[in-house]
């Protein structure tokens, strides 16, 4: 992973803190039937309701692209959707 340690606990603790709607929000995907990959646009859905969009445009893709980012997430939401 190509993230800093530091920026990857910043978005851990954000999205810990919205742990309680991730199932609600993964039905609601899955209901809206829209979604190629349910998983993936979860862990975007949770990144965004967040507010961490403006961290990433001022502090990650300073050395990151969406593919890097991904790949936290995967490992966050790995953590915190259990």
């Amino acid at each position: 992973m190509k993230m800093k340690q530091e920026h990857y606990n910043h978005i851990l603790e954000q999205m810990k803190t919205v742990q309680p709607q991730i199932q609600e929000q993964r039905e609601f995907i899955i209901a809206e039937s829209k979604a190629k990959n349910v998983e993936k646009r979860l862990r975007w859905d949770i990144f965004y309701v967040c507010k961490l969009s403006n961290y990433a445009c001022d502090v990650l893709y300073e050395y990151l692209d969406d593919t890097h980012v991904d790949t936290a997430l995967k490992r966050i939401m790995a953590t915190i959707d259990k």
